[in-house]
């Protein structure tokens, strides 16, 4: 995956209950160099909290906040 490859929240939504990879941290790489942060979902909704911003949910239920990009899986 490449940053490029993303779109901003700001810019333009997904289309609901499709599968996306998600970020909150565009710019985060790992050990190899690879893109970091990032998780696949169908689900992204504006956060409770004012300062959540949009969030998803990992697979053992744990909200992931700040949401600020995606692309289709």
């Amino acid at each position: 995956m490449k940053p490029e490859e993303f779109t901003s929240f700001a810019e333009a939504k997904p289309e609901k209950n499709k599968h996306i990879i998600v970020t909150n941290n565009l710019g985060a790489k790992n050990a190899h160099g690879e893109m970091s942060h990032v998780w696949m979902t169908t689900f992204w909704d504006k956060g409770s909290e004012k300062h959540e911003g949009i969030v998803t949910f990992d697979s053992s239920h744990q909200k992931i906040i700040g949401l600020s990009h995606w692309k289709y899986a």
